[in-house]
């Protein structure tokens, strides 16, 4: 829904608007230029903007990968 894509957006800090409509209803979406790593778990791991090469990303991805440790299980065991 809208609501979920601006919660979405705030969660992130990233920047979200919709242009006017055209006379064939379509529009412009002006947005922030990131990719977000993800971890399994839901976490936020990294960002990168237009600035990173494709090495320096795979190299990120990389690292975050190896090191990775799930969460422990709810209820802490």
């Amino acid at each position: 829904t809208p609501e979920q894509v601006r919660a979405a957006a705030g969660a992130f800090r990233v920047y979200v608007s919709a242009g006017p409509r055209d006379a064939d209803g379509d529009y412009v979406v002006d947005h922030s230029v990131l990719t977000f790593l993800v971890d399994p778990d839901g976490l936020c791991r990294d960002c990168y903007g237009r600035s990173r090469t494709a090495e320096e990303l795979a190299r990120s991805v990389r690292g975050h990968m190896d090191a990775y440790e799930p969460l422990p299980p709810a209820g802490g065991e």
